[in-house]
């Protein structure tokens, strides 16, 4: 994922005005990650099974959203080396919390709140796990 991709789906996810653009740009995060995880799990230098939890945790939060009305499937570049190259990936993840949670509290979304409440938990424990994929500097423990 390029840094404008990642830029596109941040503003996308601060949309206020626009609850589909938010939804979308948080189903697309979990998609690029879980496929990011999927390429994580077969890495020398990853630990596959927190990269198999984060892809289910995306999998998961997924799920609970409606599918983007349009676009394709977004690229997923390879990350940059030891956990600093996850972190990018890990602040998504992070954002997308943070926008599920504010969208909860929205009287246009109460309906969904316990959802939405659902998501961002999806959304926060893949960014957690996502951080213990990679040991700093070398391979995974």
């Amino acid at each position: 994922m390029t840094r404008s991709t990642i830029t596109d789906l941040t503003t996308a996810l601060d949309d206020a005005d626009r609850v589909d653009v938010v939804l979308g740009a948080a189903w697309d995060t979990f998609d690029v990650v879980g496929r990011l995880a999927d390429a994580l799990a077969l890495d020398d230098g990853s630990d596959e099974m927190q990269a198999m939890l984060v892809g289910i945790e995306c999998a998961d939060g997924r799920r609970l959203l409606p599918p983007p009305e349009q676009g394709r499937p977004m690229e997923t570049a390879a990350p940059g080396p030891g956990r600093a190259g996850l972190e990018p990936y890990g602040a998504l993840l992070r954002h997308v919390d943070a926008a599920m949670r504010r969208l909860a509290s929205v009287p246009e979304c109460a309906d969904d709140a316990e959802q939405l409440g659902l998501v961002a938990g999806h959304a926060a424990a893949a960014a957690d796990l996502l951080m213990t994929v990679r040991q700093d500097g070398g391979p995974a423990s």
